[in-house]
């Protein structure tokens, strides 16, 4: 043997060629990409294109996808392209390969396509067969080809958006619709499906579900939530799914408002009735914003500043507020239950103590007496340095977690990348769900911080503030005063209108702490805490949370 030869063994081999399948059979890929197109039969003509084709070449069609109008835009988002895919992946007997008309009809992605057919080729051996030219991917020759048409529909694509969206800028900008029109309306014009509303200009008009829709939002601001929205929408013909009715809520397009990513930004005015007022939208808005219940939110008034805050003890709902023109008196009132009613403020004629007066005796009962603040202040500085050692060893143990997650996640990526996960599909769930995970503990860890800079200050300042809180409130504006309620309540408080007494659902920590500690230093027949003394429980189970002010 040649003494060179020996040197073989370190020659890297050759890439394996392509195998060609043994079978003849294919799968045929048709589409168009508007109903305008499937009108014109272009999908009979490429049906018909591609069994001649199949013929020919002694091919055998034994699966059919498409037939329908699919946009380009994007690849997986085509449900026919998608059930496609998934299905030469999954099915053991592999077609020898996929007939389209033309490449284009295949994708316009460009580069997302050529990932998929570069998956099709090398890894599950099933081509791409082009029915117009005979052009196939089972050369080099032809694989090159092949990816320049797709990389051509992509520039093709792009070149048709230069000069179509600028006239699509100028009718959404006249007040045009885009699109197909919400529940409620019906659509005529030159480009809609049924011929029966075809029409020279655009017009888009309420019909007879849109006349029931509009009580709908009547009953929104009444108070009633969705489920039973729906239920009466019912009763009068109107079926809508509850995730609809939550759609419909935040389209501004119901108030006769254009919104759309052509407008950059910028609604106007469209060109058709709207179903409901703005003032209506946007009070429905209030209504979501606050809260997730269909609460009825009264347009604020500076002598009702408790809407919002008070509930009805019966229901849980929020009561609401009014005034009575000839007394010149307002009240807070529960729109659903009967006899649930309080005056804002007493009377010369009625003695009885009315809601306000009510509250600041609520605010004034946390006012601590002076003996006890420095004993508070130093229980609050040993609970602060309690949960910063405890907080510590929760956020190591959140810090391993993340730390299992990212490394889960890498391998994820690792095997996506050497291709021992070859559904896109799949990689992209699982992905999507560990990078939520990953999320979620990081959010767990940031809660976790609790370093206050100067501990001694914002002590001496949060029982400053909540000494005065009674009277920062008797004295404030709407805008302080609702500050306050939020701060003090987060979750409001409930009026027994009967007792006339408040019941709280929720304290802010620090009131809280407050309260517990008068209390128990007031039980204590001992003398009150001093520095060196064993800490004092301050907070009732749940932790404490430093309040936040913003007055």
């Amino acid at each position: 043997m040649n003494d060179l030869q020996r040197y073989n063994q370190f020659s890297k081999s050759r890439r394996k060629e392509r195998a060609l399948p043994t079978t003849r059979e294919v799968w045929l890929y048709t589409r168009v990409s508007s109903k305008n197109q499937k009108d014109n039969y272009s999908l009979t003509c490429q049906k018909e294109a591609a069994q001649k084709f199949a013929n020919e070449k002694g091919y055998q069609i034994t699966e059919e996808f498409g037939n329908i109008n699919e946009s380009a835009s994007s690849d997986y988002t085509r449900k026919e392209f998608y059930s496609l895919i998934s299905k030469v992946k999954k099915t053991r007997r592999k077609p020898f390969g996929i007939l389209v008309y033309v490449i284009n009809r295949f994708s316009r992605s460009g580069g997302k396509a050529i990932s998929i057919l570069n998956d099709l080729v090398e890894n599950l051996n099933v081509h791409l067969i082009e029915v117009s030219t005979g052009l196939d991917t089972t050369t080099d020759e032809g694989m090159v080809a092949v990816l320049e048409k797709l990389i051509d529909a992509k520039k093709d694509n792009q070149n048709r958006l230069k000069h179509t969206i600028p006239g699509m800028k100028k009718f959404v900008k006249s007040g045009h619709y885009l699109g197909k029109v919400p529940i409620g309306y019906d659509h005529f014009g030159p480009r809609v499906v049924d011929p029966a509303k075809r029409g020279i200009e655009q017009k888009i008009v309420i019909n007879e579900d849109g006349l029931k829709l509009k009580r709908a939002w009547e009953w929104k601001l009444q108070g009633f939530d969705d489920v039973e929205i729906i239920k009466r929408l019912n009763a009068v013909g109107v079926k809508i799914t509850k995730q609809n009715i939550s759609n419909m809520w935040r389209r501004p397009f119901y108030c006769g408002i254009q919104k759309n990513a052509l407008l950059e930004g910028n609604p106007i005015k469209g060109k058709w009735e709207p179903l409901v007022s703005e003032e209506v939208f946007w009070g429905v808005q209030q209504i979501l914003d606050g809260n997730h219940q269909g609460y009825h939110i009264q347009t604020e008034n500076e002598s009702r500043p408790l809407v919002g805050t008070l509930y009805c003890p019966k229901c849980g709902k929020k009561l609401t507020g009014y005034i009575v023109r000839k007394k010149k008196r307002h009240y807070y009132k529960c729109q659903k239950c009967r006899g649930v009613s309080i005056a804002a403020d007493s009377s010369q004629k009625v003695k009885t103590l009315g809601a306000h007066e009510m509250f600041l005796a609520l605010l004034s009962s946390y006012q601590m007496d002076e003996k006890y603040i420095q004993p508070f202040k130093i229980q609050l500085q040993k609970t602060f340095q309690s949960m910063k050692a405890e907080t510590f060893m929760v956020r190591k143990s959140y810090e391993k977690q993340l730390s299992v997650l990212q490394a889960e996640l890498e391998t994820l990526d690792e095997r996506y990348a050497y291709g021992k996960i070859n559904d896109d599909v799949l990689y992209d769930k699982f992905r999507t769900k560990k990078l939520a995970e990953i999320n979620a503990v990081r959010e767990k860890i940031d809660d976790t911080e609790i370093e206050i800079s100067n501990l001694s200050y914002f002590i001496d300042k949060s029982i400053e503030l909540s000494q005065n809180i009674h009277k920062n409130w008797q004295l404030g504006n709407l805008e302080i005063r609702k500050r306050i309620q939020k701060t003090v309540f987060p979750e409001g408080i409930v009026v027994d209108t009967t007792s006339r007494t408040y019941l709280t659902k929720n304290v802010n920590s620090l009131f809280l702490a407050k309260s517990q500690f008068m209390k128990t230093s007031s039980d204590r027949k001992e003398k009150l805490p001093t520095k060196n003394d064993e800490e004092l429980s301050l907070v009732a189970e749940g932790g404490f949370e430093p309040p936040t002010f913003g007055l």
